[in-house]
């Protein structure tokens, strides 16, 4: 059991600068900005829905969909190679926003591993809280993993990140099949945003404003602290988990919890691997950007190796 942590400094591509830019100018983060505006988008995107695969993922890939512990659950498989191991991935959003397209370019990079990509519409805050919503996803975990012998993979970004962690954690304290490995991308580990340097890096995320998260994570914790392991797994006990792989830029709000929970591994002798990228924002690994290629390849060789 060790900790490793990995810094990946090559500057931004020109074309990735552009890119930022025109997020910031696109003003992306208002999403994020403040309590009632948070709420209010939230709803508009929740009327929207989740966006289903798109026409490329369905040409290129096998593509299925059920219900599963009353969430709509898409399945994409290749369609000439068999799977080695299986990714179930949760979508971000600060637990407020829906499913996105951005999401079916790394469901397909995943695939390429060759992995089986199981990816729910799980129930959003405020109307779904965090007992609700981490229920079905560990019972859809049972359903799915109980099928075959594939090893199952749990990945998921921001919110998603927290939520495979806490994911993790439930299924061990259940006594239920143990995922191979588990890989939070840009994970929100500390819904209090509690860390100092929070706020510095909310300069440079053209992403997260700290007002609306906070508020998100308050809506998504209902009856508990938003400080509990199940909310913020930067405080969960991680001793008997599958390794930890974590991705994050240094220009992420959310990078702070990182370093915590690199504490909290060192102290009970947990398996963590940080990927860190220099000049990264916030979940840049869904983006049509050079550097979000080169990481979601990296993904899918995480999960080709969990399934030698």
């Amino acid at each position: 059991m060790a900790v490793r942590w990995d810094v990946d400094d090559r500057p931004a591509t020109l074309y990735t600068r552009a890119y930022v830019k025109g997020m910031w100018l696109a003003r992306d983060k208002r999403a994020f900005e403040g309590a009632r505006n948070t709420l209010e988008t939230a709803r508009k995107r929740q009327r929207s829905g989740d966006t289903p695969p798109t026409r490329w993922t369905r040409l290129r890939r096998r593509v299925t969909e059920e219900q599963v512990a009353g969430m709509t659950v898409w399945t994409t498989r290749p369609r000439r190679e068999t799977p080695v191991a299986r990714v179930i991935y949760v979508h971000g959003g600060g637990y407020v926003h829906p499913l996105t397209r951005d999401y079916w370019r790394l469901v397909r990079a995943l695939s390429d591993a060759p992995a089986e990509v199981v990816l729910p519409a799980y129930p959003l805050a405020p109307d779904a809280t965090v007992d609700d919503v981490l229920t079905r996803l560990v019972q859809l975990h049972g359903q799915v993993a109980d099928r075959d012998d594939l090893p199952t993979v749990l990945m998921g970004d921001s919110a998603g990140g927290a939520l495979v962690l806490a994911m993790a954690a439930r299924i061990r304290d259940l006594g239920g099949r143990a995922p191979a490995r588990v890989v939070g991308l840009s994970p929100w580990l500390d819904a209090t945003l509690d860390e100092d340097a929070v706020c510095d890096l909310e300069a440079s995320d053209p992403m997260l404003a700290e007002s609306g998260l906070r508020a998100a994570g308050r809506w998504y914790a209902g009856r508990h602290r938003p400080s509990d392991p199940m909310v913020s797994p930067v405080n969960e006990v991680l001793q008997g988990l599958p390794p930890l792989d974590v991705f994050v830029g240094d220009e992420d709000i959310l990078r702070p919890a990182v370093d915590d929970l690199a504490d909290r591994a060192r102290a009970q002798a947990a398996d963590l691997h940080v990927h860190e990228v220099s000049a990264m924002f916030h979940v840049w690994m869904t983006r049509a950007i050079p550097e979000a290629a080169r990481t979601r390849r990296q993904l899918a060789e995480l999960v080709a190796a969990a399934g030698a």
